[in-house]
């Protein structure tokens, strides 16, 4: 996605990210990875995040 903003002319000036439940490929077969992700704990750094780019 940062390859396709840049070349369409934007400037990335921060980055937000956390963890996710993920059952892609051989992940499928143990019920996948960081279940309950995002959290509302993540969600609430994600508010704090978006806030502080105002």
């Amino acid at each position: 996605m940062r390859e396709k903003l840049n070349s369409k002319g934007y400037v990335i000036i921060d980055e937000f990210s956390c963890k996710g439940f993920n059952t892609n490929g051989f992940l499928k077969f143990f019920g996948g990875m960081n279940k309950g992700r995002p959290n509302t704990e993540d969600l609430k750094h994600a508010e704090e995040f978006a806030y502080n780019m105002i």
